[in-house]
């Protein structure tokens, strides 16, 4: 009887204790989705009391805190020691699971905020080692790299590119600077044009190519939102530009409206800036952006974009059901099967959070090009595009969507 009271007590003992992980894990994930980040993180904290060789916990530690220290307001006391933290956590993670693709993923855009730190500071040697220092990682796989590769030859010579979240501006980066791929494109990240040490980077061009931008530097440290009502701006389109797409006018017409609105509406930092580049720019360089990007950046350039595959090149005109709507000769130039000989290694080292924007972007290809097939009546095409999908990326990664673009081909 003594043992059986033993055992009954010792098991909901452990109950308990497992009950109290489970809570404080939940209580955790519930604060960060409300943003509340320092009570996720002590959650967190609370449930690794209990069990300290959990590696999801770590890895949520790594995430948590990263977040912190860069998505919500400013952390009193905040220093880079702060992202020591991120990394512990982190190493913790791959120490436990060598293989955990996501605390990889999260490593490496630790390691691209220190990058940008040190743009900040203007140290660019330290710029180029943090990057090496995520490759080092893993965080930089193959089927990653030739995606970003991909992305960059699809920019013509001298391009400035636009880009929209981590994993694109991280791997378009390390391509740039620690291999020394493409680095005759200006790569931007459309989100931080708020802040004014890194429009000066782009405009006076001490690392980064630099862009033309006809503002001074005072007034790139002066940048606020302005006050702005919906407004059209004509952009004056070179002559050979004119001739080359058939135009009926030397002017682009872009309808730009106030993107921060209330009692009074204002144009954001980020549209302001946009707004300077393109103006300056006058076709001198193409201009693209990213499969992917949120539109609500591009303040409707959206509308002029032609759509190549894994990025949108800027039109002087809007696009939608012109012959230029899709660059058919990009499409098909992007799927070549030489193209995506290492996507399959993508399923020994995924990065589940974000792995599925490559399927995606490729299969959106896919599909543009079968739909374009389809209007002309080149059935023989659509087959072989089908044949192409079912060799290079129905390769068991995400079988539900894997079937659903063969079933959309069939």
């Amino acid at each position: 009887m003594k043992q059986l009271n033993l055992l009954i007590f010792t098991s909901f003992f452990t109950l308990n204790i497992f009950g109290q992980q489970q809570d404080f894990k939940s209580l955790a994930f519930e604060a960060f989705n409300n943003e509340n980040y320092p009570l996720a993180i002590s959650n967190l904290l609370k449930a690794l009391e209990t069990n300290p060789n959990d590696k999801e916990l770590y890895y949520y530690l790594g995430y948590y805190t990263h977040y912190n220290a860069y998505d919500s307001r400013p952390l009193k006391g905040y220093d880079l020691n702060y992202s020591d933290t991120v990394f512990y956590f982190l190493n913790k993670t791959l120490a436990l699971d060598p293989n955990y693709g996501d605390a990889k993923y999260f490593y490496t855009t630790e390691c691209g905020a220190n990058a940008f730190h040190s743009l900040q500071q203007k140290d660019y040697k330290n710029f180029v080692e943090y990057y090496n220092k995520a490759f080092k990682i893993g965080g930089f796989p193959d089927w990653l790299t030739e995606y970003g590769r991909l992305i960059l030859n699809q920019v013509d010579k001298n391009g400035i590119l636009f880009t929209h979240g981590d994993l694109q501006l991280n791997t378009c980066w390390y391509l740039q600077f620690c291999e020394g791929y493409r680095t005759d494109i200006t790569v931007i990240p459309l989100a931080v044009l708020n802040r004014p040490f890194f429009i000066n980077e782009i405009k006076n061009g001490n690392f980064i190519p630099p862009i033309k931008m006809n503002i001074s530097d005072e007034q790139i440290m002066d940048i606020h939102p302005y006050k702005w009502k919906e407004t059209t701006i004509e952009i004056p389109v070179p002559d050979e530009l004119k001739e080359k797409y058939g135009m009926q006018t030397n002017l682009m017409s872009w309808e730009v409206s106030p993107d921060l609105k209330g009692v009074r509406d204002f144009l954001s930092c980020e549209r302001a800036i946009l707004l300077e580049i393109i103006e300056s720019n006058k076709w001198e360089r193409p201009v693209y952006w990213t499969l992917g990007m949120d539109n609500r950046y591009l303040g409707g350039l959206d509308s002029f974009g032609s759509y190549k595959g894994l990025v949108y090149k800027l039109m002087p005109f809007t696009t939608k059901g012109t012959k230029f709507e899709s660059d058919i000769y990009a499409l098909e130039l992007l799927l070549d099967s030489k193209n995506f000989e290492k996507y399959d290694t993508i399923l020994k080292t995924n990065q589940p959070r974000v792995s599925k924007n490559i399927p995606y972007g490729y299969s959106n290809a896919i599909m543009k090009l079968a739909d374009i097939y389809k209007e002309n009546n080149q059935l023989e095409k659509i087959k072989e595009l089908k044949d192409f999908y079912k060799k290079n990326f129905n390769v068991g990664l995400f079988p539900e969507f894997e079937e659903y673009y063969m079933n959309q081909l069939n």
